[in-house]
């Protein structure tokens, strides 16, 4: 709120009690119509019929000016908000010259201003217009009418003057107030829609657990969410590794704070330290600024760490530092930065036999796998189709705005019979694509892969080994279908050397040896 410091020294006893009681009324109370009709009443206790408008500049259109308030005895008052062009009138006269525009007397006809004729008619014979004036912006005008024996000028021009400055102060005030509720609106706006986003994401991530096996899983999650202990998820492809280390959040007394996933196999290798735990303005080329890792945003919350065996040796020894000692250091930076974070990682991937064999530090693993959680793939669990389709239709079909179709037994009966080789997330596409293709009431399924390709990753294992060949021939055999399956590239994230869980120039020394391809050339740089 701002005060007046206005000087009163020198007035005569009367306009300075009217000045300190314009003083007062100003100060009292952030409610411009209070401030209007105090106003209006003092003046019209000490200077006869007054009237008292107060006109404000348009935020849309700085040519107009619109009715804030006006407290008139002899006319009825135009309507609050009526807009007018400030040419031609007083108030765009005294706005323009950012001086009192004084109209006395007042002519109906042949007017100066379009003001005088209305005014007259009702008897007015004098008017003043003073611009509202704060901190040099101009905010409005305050337009003061008398009848005609009053005379403005000899009466009380000068006292209106300093009363208009109060009414600036009392203008520029509420215009404060008004920016203050709309933020807060604004901000309530926002909050509820930031809450109702989290309410969804919580929706979205429960767990359909009818099976016994997805029973004792949550179970395990109940157990170990009061904690702050690491957590490792294991389990296939599309199994709902996310989704459970969100239920560990919720689940635990870190479920106000943030939530942050971070996928060590999505990330190009040589950005997974500053994605992780930030850098410093000038620490590569591009950083222009500071920025805070994965690590910091999720402080006081929950970091998921997804595909976490895809990390590479240096932040390997990175995330075994911050899991010991809780702190990080950007890149480029030297000054260690405290986190608290509780560290949930998921993979689909061998880590034991990672370590094995060299390319995952062991003691690493042993930090992660504190509290080991199991996801069965969904063919061992096949109880749970039936309810997670009918979730995943009647979430499909909320968001397509139509009913969830019927879907007959033997739909169900074929759902639960395929082997699910993509598991959850496989499911859930699969019924995204039969409902669009079924418009009407009943479902109706687009053709599920035979017996014969299905393939599944069970049935492999039931399967009869073949005998081993050569040595050489096995090792060339399984280089060859690295590189098929990553597409020739050796380099960088899903290339055959992270496949195979070799250094990019150890697996070109073994292509050389064993004839492989052209290691010559760096593929998939």
């Amino acid at each position: 709120m701002v005060g007046t410091g206005l000087p009163v020294v020198g007035q005569d006893d009367v306009h300075r009690r009217i000045v300190e009681e314009a003083i007062e009324l100003v100060l009292s109370t952030v409610d411009l119509q209070a401030v209007l009709e105090r106003t209006g009443r003092l003046l019209r206790r000490h200077f006869g019929e007054t009237r008292v408008a107060i006109n404000r500049l348009s935020a849309e259109d700085p040519t107009r000016a619109e009715v804030v308030l006006v407290s008139d005895p002899r006319q009825p008052s135009p309507e609050v908000g009526t807009s007018f062009p400030l040419a031609g009138s007083a108030a765009g006269e005294a706005l323009a010259k950012r001086l009192p525009c004084v109209v006395d007397p007042l002519r109906p006809r042949e007017p100066r201003w379009r003001e005088e004729p209305l005014l007259a008619a009702y008897g007015y014979g004098s008017l003043v217009s003073f611009p509202l004036v704060f901190e040099n912006e101009l905010l409005g005008t305050l337009d003061i009418a008398h009848p005609p024996a009053e005379g403005l000028l000899d009466c009380c021009f000068e006292v209106a003057r300093q009363v208009a400055h109060l009414v600036a102060i009392a203008l520029h005030n509420s215009l404060m107030v008004e920016e203050v509720q709309r933020l807060n609106r604004l901000l309530g706006r926002e909050n509820a829609l930031l809450k109702e986003e989290i309410r969804q994401i919580k929706r979205d991530s429960r767990y359909v657990a009818e099976s016994e096996g997805m029973r004792a899983v949550v179970e395990r999650v109940r157990l170990v969410a009061p904690s702050t202990t690491t957590v490792l998820v294991r389990g296939e492809t599309g199994t709902g590794k996310e989704g459970l280390a969100r239920m560990v959040h919720e689940f635990s007394p870190r479920f106000n704070a943030p939530f942050v996933a971070a996928n060590l196999g999505a990330i190009p290798e040589g950005l997974i330290e500053s994605e992780l735990f930030g850098h410093e303005k000038g620490a590569f080329t591009g950083a222009t600024r500071r920025r805070a890792g994965r690590f910091e945003q999720a402080d006081g919350g929950t970091l998921f760490l997804d595909e976490v065996g895809d990390a590479p040796p240096s932040v390997q020894v990175r995330l075994l530092r911050v899991l010991q000692e809780r702190v990080v250091e950007r890149v480029g930076g030297t000054e260690p930065v405290k986190v608290d974070v509780r560290v949930i990682a998921a993979t689909n991937r061998n880590l034991e036999e990672m370590v094995a064999r060299g390319t995952f530090r062991a003691d690493l693993y042993y930090r992660l796998a504190v509290f080991p959680i199991e996801l069965p793939p969904l063919r061992e669990r096949r109880e749970d189709v039936r309810p997670l389709g009918t979730y995943f239709l009647a979430k499909q079909a909320a968001l397509m705005h139509r009913r969830p179709p019927r879907v007959g037994e033997d739909v169900w009966r074929a759902l639960e019979a395929y082997g699910w080789p993509g598991n959850v997330r496989e499911l859930e596409n699969f019924l995204q694509r039969a409902l669009i293709l079924s418009p009407g009431q009943e479902l109706s399924l687009p053709a599920l892969p035979t017996a014969a390709t299905q393939a599944s990753p069970a049935a492999a294992a039931a399967a009869e080994p073949a005998p081993p060949g050569r040595f050489d021939d096995e090792v060339r055999e399984l280089i060859e279908r690295a590189l098929e399956h990553a597409g020739g590239r050796v380099y960088g994230p899903g290339g055959a050397a992270a496949l195979l869980g070799l250094r990019p120039t150890t697996l070109q020394g073994k292509m050389k040896k064993y004839g492989v391809g052209n290691p010559g050339r760096p593929t998939g740089t």
